[in-house]
């Protein structure tokens, strides 16, 4: 196997070069997330007398395991600041170490850097060698930034089994992340099914924590739970981490012995022979055509994810609100009137969370497209810029809001269906108006980053990932108002918890509108890039 794997040090030479960067930043993201929740936990509970408050109050809520997984050791610093971290984690570390993964092996072969190699010495192994190091490497590197942290705010022994279990959950999802290299013919397949699998582990993990079911075997993230690094720590967690990612990294390994460059199992279906009919769907001889044509696969992968977490929290409401109900210390402690209110205000983040990402992977893809020339041929014919760039983001426009829409009619009828309370799905569609114009700001940004600075077009991820920290963990990580107001879900309110704002509604849609109007002058005026 030894000869299979030449130049791989070759390859992780050049990739270290340059993509440091962005590995950096992935380890530094998921340690400083730890390590600022740690500090924040420790500040907010020093008495063991909060901390025994804590534990029988969010502790025990339905709602609140159903996001954050079961908590154990909650009067620990150490047991709280894993349950606070738990929503967040469970996505934001699978998500990394997939990302990682797949951009350093389906990634650099479809830049065609990969083929560029195999013109000296490069054996068939070496680029999915290459990239299972840099996995490895950036997964100790985070824990190595992460446990640090962790001690000096306090949270004892259990921060090392902690940091274990995180390091070993990315390493099973990178490995997955390297699977998917090697099974999908292009990145964005890959990152797809990749999200894919995230959210059904997570959403698996939730029904069973939820409905109080003893589980934890059922979903890789309920491993992460049942490890109890601050309570009881268990290794079998660790283990079967450790023996699915060896399994996983053989998968991989037999698949990259048996395809050729460039090729892939997964390979993207060929169109068909003949284009439908305009008044089936817009015609690909028009911009809108060609628009939804385009960012449909991405919209509609997001829209089944929305519909997906809408419905299965749906239909945990009628148990989570009964739980809530009765017991008014954790209503007070949650800040609302009804249990119900709890899993829509949880639930709707995560859909507006779908929603704008369906906008900035919309930004993407028009990148994508100006970068391999499709989009300057397209300009080529008669189409005016103006025209092609309002098409273009009509259409992701319409597509985000769609994705908020049906997350949030399913959210309601499916809490309607268990609860039989008709009201609630007026609160889940009345929730999803209100945060329609913020939607939309957000895909305003991300088409002026896309006009005015292409190279910084992926910060408009910066504005969803804050929509959803403050979303989450404003309360946790004592965040100013002034930067909880940064997130425009926040700025109209937190509904259904809150009135929606009026003013606040009105001056970011007058904001949108202005920014969009920039935008369309900002891409008139500059040249295009291709790569």
């Amino acid at each position: 196997m030894s000869h299979q794997t030449e130049g791989t040090a070759r390859i992780i030479r050049l990739s270290l070069r340059t993509g440091w960067p962005g590995l950096l930043a992935v380890a530094a993201l998921a340690a400083g997330l730890v390590t600022t929740v740690a500090g924040s936990i420790a500040a907010l509970y020093p008495d063991l007398t909060d901390r025994q408050l804590y534990a029988e109050t969010l502790g025990v809520s339905p709602a609140t395991q159903a996001f954050n997984g079961l908590g154990h050791g909650l009067h620990t610093l150490g047991g709280i600041t894993a349950y606070e971290i738990g929503f967040m984690g469970q996505l934001l570390f699978p998500l990394l170490a997939l990302h990682v993964a797949v951009r350093h092996t389906r990634g650099e072969e479809e830049a065609g850097r990969t083929e560029l190699l195999t013109a000296t010495r490069l054996e068939r192994l070496a680029p999915l060698a290459a990239g299972a190091v840099l996995l490895l490497g950036t997964c100790l590197l985070t824990g190595a930034l992460m446990l640090p942290g962790m001690v000096v705010a306090g949270l004892g022994a259990g921060s090392l089994w902690y940091v274990a279990g995180v390091v070993l959950l990315m390493l099973f999802f990178g490995a997955t992340g390297l699977l998917l290299g090697q099974l999908a013919q292009s990145t964005r397949t890959a990152h797809l099914i990749g999200l894919g699998l995230t959210t059904a582990a997570f959403l698996t993990r939730a029904v069973i924590d939820g409905r109080g079911w003893d589980a934890p075997w059922a979903s890789p993230l309920g491993w992460a739970a049942a490890i109890e690094p601050f309570a009881q720590p268990r290794a079998w967690p660790l283990v079967a981490f450790a023996i699915g990612s060896l399994l996983l990294l053989a998968a991989a390994t037999w698949v990259a012995l048996r395809r050729d460059l460039g090729a892939g199992v997964i390979a993207p279906r060929p169109g068909p022979a003949r284009a439908r009919p305009a008044r089936v769907q817009p015609a690909l001889g028009t911009v809108l055509g060609v628009a939804w044509r385009l960012t449909r696969p991405t919209a509609l992968a997001w829209g089944v994810i929305a519909v997906l977490w809408a419905g299965s929290f749906g239909l945990l409401t009628e148990e989570m609100a009964s739980l809530v109900d009765d017991n008014p210390t954790v209503l007070a402690a949650l800040g609302v009137e009804r249990g119900a209110d709890v899993v829509t205000g949880m639930a709707v983040v995560v859909i507006v969370l779908a929603a704008t990402a369906a906008a900035v992977q919309g930004s993407s893809q028009l990148g994508t497209e100006e970068g391999a020339g499709r989009l300057s041929a397209l300009l080529a014919t008669r189409r005016s810029r103006t025209g092609v760039w309002l098409g273009w983001w009509a259409v992701v426009a319409a597509s985000s809001v769609i994705v908020l829409a049906v997350g949030v009619l399913a959210l309601g009828l499916t809490s309607w269906a268990t609860t039989g309370d008709r009201d609630t799905l007026g609160t889940a569609l009345g929730v999803g108006w209100g945060y329609a114009v913020p939607v939309l700001f957000v895909a305003a940004i991300a088409s002026a980053l896309r006009a005015a600075l292409p190279p910084l077009a992926g910060l408009a991820w910066l504005l969803v990932g804050w929509i959803v920290l403050v979303g989450f963990l404003a309360e946790t990580l004592r965040l100013p108002a002034w930067s909880r107001d940064l997130s425009p879900v926040h700025l109209v309110g937190t509904l259904p918890q809150d009135d929606l704002s009026g003013p606040a509604t009105l001056a970011l849609g007058v904001a949108a509108a202005s920014i969009f109007a920039g935008s369309i002058v900002a891409f008139r005026r500059r040249d295009l890039r291709t790569t």
